[in-house]
């Protein structure tokens, strides 16, 4: 399997909660008429904020499985005046004429014989570079160089608040090249910079005199979150006898990813060559151009389509005539390609395959994907994955790794909630969310599943909103950390084709237990979100919302034969614990209460984020409750009827 992600311009339109029959048609002409421009932008939405990498999150132990098909084809070194594959090395050893720099004395890395000290870049593999938990995603490649921020242990220990690795300034030079009776050099790279968590630049500089260098790359090199190839013309230097080049990357004083290098080649470029990567399976989507999910419902799919698509970029000195892009799916006999397209030299253009795909069964597919173009021209051959399901529909990749990759602490330093946002397709029952607690949570840790509904806005900057829906009751979640569990929904939740929910896991925080959540693969800008209830974040507020891009394992279960642990709620509280109803929800601070399910006196009481009590009053049981909090802040709250017996009911209200 290769498995890609990529960023997405957030299309922002208005959320229509009931979509008509008409839903299937809708999303197959808008997938047949993508505009590839927006719909695969490299950009977010501006007004987005990336959470903050939880350093204790490092402190987890990692399981990286991997069921990954590595690439097809790799470099052909033969007849290059240089090329270094790092396929010959015995990692994390780098090649005998390659040498290295950090400002970490003590860069001590993950491997076979133990802990090595590196003292810079290094070699492995995607399995070495996920080593610390959150770059797993680099399993396009076989053996590459790499500095890795969550690899790295300081003195040989896990990296802690004190001793933070220090890879400010690393340095991978290559060896002293002669380019007196060369012409027409180029040097050719596959590099990999996602920049995650606002930290890391990157960049590719020459010498001919050892001391002042150049910057090939005119600055920092290009981030995504995949491989990607840079070529940079080296003829200005020909006739030159002491050549030198080096790739060099900072994590800019913060704990950011790293940096990884692989086929790097000097030669001069050949008369047609094309590179396929990001090459993905997509799903149409109004809030986001396209979503692709690893694990999708039968029924989901078959009310839209998948299409495939991918980047295609010209490693040529001659435009590619009419470049496209090919997919087929030979167990289904499917076949499809995109329009052609002329693609300049060093020019890369997304593809979109035209014909969409609709599957008739549940099951793991298959897709191969490459490109071409008139002059026979061809790019490798990549397979993707994916898997049409029953029941679950997941971002996270489990499925594939086999288990949980690492964790995510939810509510180690304050309230949170954390989760994944999902386009709804189809008319559905909602039963449970389905969710892979990590073994080292706290037996004692509780926690209730959320659905939020997605609002997004036409102004882009403008917010998205998120609002709460409904919630499972409180499960004492650490006592199922053996396996996935199910937090259910009772009533169970009717979902409509055309609803974009946010399904989230919720923990207080009690300074004594801690819930962890599995983690596998990763997300994209506004496809995983948790809202810091307490405002533990940096240079935040109380209940303001952030984006991550490590997947948690937190899935829509659809299956109506779900069971899952019973409420910590006992029988007699149940049957004594009044129900109640809070509209309009989001409200401008003027709202209604009505109330049931009691005989006993309840008393109202709403409390804001921090916990602090905004408003008390007796509650009315036979009538409607009219509240006005109109002159208070707007945010989140939490409305709770407390009974005469001491029995609690609780619901968040937003006020806007």
């Amino acid at each position: 399997m290769v498995r890609f992600f990529w960023k997405k311009t957030v299309n922002l339109g208005t959320l229509n909660r009931k979509l008509t029959s008409t839903m299937k048609i809708f999303y197959s002409i808008i997938g047949s008429l993508f505009v590839i421009s927006n719909v695969f932008a490299q950009g977010v939405n501006p007004t987005l904020k990336q959470a903050q990498k939880k350093l204790i999150d490092s402190s987890l132990p990692k399981v990286v499985k991997s069921s990954a098909q590595l690439r097809s084809a790799p470099v052909v070194c033969d007849d290059q005046f240089y090329c270094e594959d790092f396929e010959g090395v015995t990692a994390p050893a780098l090649p005998t004429d390659m040498t290295s720099a950090s400002q970490e004395a003590n860069y001590f890395v993950p491997s076979g014989n133990g802990n090595e000290n590196v003292g810079g870049f290094y070699t492995g593999t995607s399995e070495d570079a996920g080593a610390g938990g959150y770059w797993t995603y680099l399993d396009e490649h076989t053996t590459f160089a790499m500095t890795n921020d969550d690899a790295c242990l300081p003195g040989g220990v896990s990296p802690n608040n004190n001793n933070n690795c220090d890879l400010s300034f690393e340095v991978l030079e290559l060896p002293e090249f002669d380019f007196t009776d060369q012409a027409g050099l180029w040097i050719l790279f596959d590099y990999y910079h996602d920049k995650n968590w606002n930290g890391g630049d990157a960049s590719v500089e020459i010498t001919t005199d050892g001391e002042n260098w150049v910057s090939l790359s005119d600055g920092p090199l290009p981030e995504d979150q995949s491989w990607q190839s840079a070529a940079y013309d080296l003829s200005s230097y020909e006739g030159e006898a002491t050549v030198k080049i080096r790739f060099i990357w900072s994590d800019n004083g913060s704990w950011a990813s790293g940096f990884a290098i692989d086929d790097i080649v000097i030669n001069p470029l050949p008369e047609f060559d094309m590179k396929l990567s990001n090459q993905f399976q997509v799903l149409p989507s109004a809030y986001f151009g396209g979503n692709s999910y690893p694990t999708v419902p039968l029924t989901q799919v078959q009310a839209t389509s998948y299409y495939f698509s991918g980047y295609i970029k010209n490693m040529g000195l001659n435009t590619l005539d009419s470049a496209r892009l090919k997919s087929s799916i030979v167990s289904e006999g499917y076949n499809s390609e995109s329009y052609g397209q002329n693609t300049i030299s060093l020019d890369q253009d997304t593809f979109l395959c035209n014909d969409p795909f609709v599957p008739s069964a549940t099951g793991t597919y298959s897709v191969d994907i490459s490109g071409s173009d008139d002059n026979l021209t061809t790019t490798e051959t990549n397979t993707v994955d994916f898997i049409v399901s029953e029941f679950d529909f997941a971002r996270d990749n489990a499925d594939f790794t086999g288990d949980y990759t690492s964790g995510s602490f939810i509510n180690n330093d304050g309230d949170e909630q954390r989760g994944n946002v999902f386009d709804i397709y189809a008319d559905a029952t909602l039963y449970a969310l389905k969710v892979r607690i990590h073994p080292n949570t706290s037996p004692n840790s509780i926690a209730k599943g959320i659905i939020n509904t997605v609002i997004p806005n036409d102004d882009p900057n403008t917010p998205t909103e998120y609002a709460f829906f409904t919630e499972t009751p409180e499960i004492k979640v650490g006592a199922h950390t053996d396996g996935w569990v199910n937090l259910m929904f009772d009533p169970p939740v009717q979902l409509y084709a055309g609803d974009l929910i946010l399904a989230t896991i919720y923990s207080q925080y009690n300074g004594v237990d801690t819930l962890i959540i599995g983690t596998s693969g990763s997300t994209s800008a506004g496809e995983t979100m948790l809202q810091d209830i307490s405002g533990t974040q940096p240079n935040g507020n109380p209940g303001d919302w952030y984006y991550t891009t490590s997947a948690p394992m937190i899935r829509l279960n659809f299956d109506p034969n779900s069971t899952g642990p019973a409420p910590i709620a006992s029988v007699n509280e149940l049957a004594n614990k009044a129900k109640f109803n809070v509209y309009p929800n989001p409200n401008n601070g003027t709202f209604n209460v009505s109330i049931s399910n009691t005989s006993e006196s309840q008393i109202i009481e709403i409390k804001n984020i921090l916990g602090q009590t905004v408003y008390t009053e007796g509650a009315n049981n036979s009538s409607i409750n009219q509240i006005d909090l109109s002159s208070i802040e707007k945010g989140i709250y939490t409305i709770s009827l407390v009974s005469e017996s001491g029995v609690s009911t609780t619901e968040k209200i937003i006020i806007q």
